[in-house]
């Protein structure tokens, strides 16, 4: 069997990172697909090895051939796409598939003192489009767009992971796209995209962990369908969807010709009114630095996720709603003279929907009375005020303000389930922390203290209030 290697060699902190690493910075750095193509396939060392060779032994192989053998190494790791460390003894035949690339490290001692940073995650890119990553980064009143395609569709499916920034950039502010596919499973996955990509892509997106997932077999994306009232012979398509009604708008797409897709989100963001697509480098960036730390895992899937998104925008002001449904007004008036590009018109039902998202999907109002009845402790009222200041958390970022909420409710079950009053105080300052930077007004402060106050007075006899 054939294998293809890249070989690092340097110390601990040299070789720390992956392939993916690698990538994803060369992205955010304003590296074009080309680029990071030609720097997988640039120093590659080709080798012919026996299935029953070991990890270890080819690793001394691919040393061997590269131009760094006479370096003092200490160690050798080898690790797959996905940066996944390879044990020693295992045979190459059982841990990966002819003519994969694998990266050898040679790490040899080191003479430099580090501070290391976190490495962040590859695969964060692509998170930023995906569902169910994505549903607690809901709540404000959007012009939702979902791409629906199937199994059939590799075409649409790999034009998603190599046109992302154009998906973000050509979206403009107000249409927020998603894309619909499987939850990660690893080896289904990579068996589906070696099928339909060339290994020269196949290389640089499975390092960036964007080949996790694949796109659903067309009875599976049934129920989302479902969900959005589209047609399963429309299949793919854009939808889009939200604002204060129920009405969604579908445009089939016949071919994942870029041509024909720039056309279409280009003349979409026009008629919503949006502002010219940002620098490339910059929204690249931006998208990393969202989302690199910490995975959005909302928990939901498919049809779940986007009946999420369907009762999402109905929480916020009014006006604003009327602002989406009216550029949905205007998109079904809008000429779309793009190849192959047609409208449809559905409907989606009005939900409820209930569990981790309680902060999406509600009205204000009706998130703050949920609270009141749901918690009956001698600061509920105030817990309760605290909650809305947190939704109309200055001008925090959507998100931040649905993490605050969340932040203001799990410190109020945390007062009133006891605890000793230090333990309380130092939960309450927590909060008090999570809420700096988001431009609360001091009437937020305000009320925190006065919980504060009230929280050192408890006795063992029960809640006395303190000094307002």
């Amino acid at each position: 069997m054939r294998l293809n290697a890249i070989v690092w060699v340097g110390d601990w902190a040299e070789i720390s990172g992956s392939l993916g690493h690698e990538a994803a910075y060369a992205l955010v750095d304003g590296a074009d697909w080309p680029a990071v193509v030609q720097r997988f396939g640039s120093t590659l060392i080709g080798l012919d090895v026996e299935p029953d060779t070991t990890v270890a032994e080819f690793a001394r192989r691919a040393l061997d051939a590269s131009a760094a053998d006479g370096w003092e190494v200490a160690r050798t790791m080898v690790e797959d796409l996905l940066g996944e460390n390879l044990p020693d003894e295992a045979r190459l035949a059982d841990a990966v598939e002819p003519d994969d690339l694998v990266l050898v490290k040679a790490e040899v001692p080191t003479t430099t003192g580090y501070m290391m940073m976190p490495l962040g995650r590859p695969e964060a890119l692509f998170d930023a489009l995906d569902v169910a990553a994505a549903v607690e980064v809901a709540a404000w009143p959007r012009l939702w767009g979902a791409l629906l395609y199937t199994e059939e569709d590799a075409a649409l499916a790999t034009y998603v992971r190599l046109h992302f920034n154009e998906l973000n950039t050509l979206s403009g502010p107000l249409l927020r796209v998603f894309v619909v596919e499987r939850p990660p499973d690893l080896r289904r996955a990579l068996k589906y995209w070696r099928q339909h990509l060339e290994p020269e892509l196949l290389r640089p997106l499975a390092a960036l962990r964007w080949l996790r997932r694949a796109p659903y077999d067309k009875s599976g994306l049934y129920d989302v369908a479902r969900e959005l009232g589209v047609a399963p012979e429309l299949f793919p398509c854009l939808v889009l969807f939200g604002g204060a009604d129920d009405r969604t708008i579908v445009f089939p797409i016949e071919s994942a010709d870029p041509a024909s897709l720039r056309e279409l989100f280009g003349t979409i963001q026009r008629a919503a009114g949006g502002k010219s697509p940002v620098d490339r480098t910059e929204a690249v960036t931006e998208l990393y630095q969202l989302y690199h730390s910490v995975p959005l895992e909302a928990g939901l899937r498919g049809a779940e996720a986007l009946r999420a998104l369907a009762a999402s925008a109905s929480w916020a002001d009014r006006e604003a709603l009327g602002r989406v449904s009216a550029v949905k007004d205007t998109l079904r008036a809008t000429e779309f003279t793009g190849r192959r590009v047609v409208i449809s018109h559905a409907t989606v039902e009005n939900f409820t929907f209930n569990g981790p998202t309680t902060f999406i999907h509600k009205p204000v109002d009706t998130v703050v009375a949920d609270f009141q009845n749901t918690h009956a402790s001698p600061y509920a009222e105030r817990f309760a005020e605290l909650l809305r200041l947190a939704l109309h958390a200055g001008n925090a970022r959507p998100e931040d303000r649905v993490l605050l909420a969340r932040r203001v409710v799990e410190v109020a079950a945390e007062v009133e389930s006891g605890g000793g009053a230090w333990q309380l105080t130092d939960v309450l300052r927590w909060l008090h922390s999570a809420a700096y930077g988001h431009g609360l007004p001091e009437r937020f402060t305000e009320v925190l203290k006065s919980i504060e106050g009230s929280v050192a007075t408890r006795t063992t006899e029960g809640w006395f209030e303190g000094p307002q």
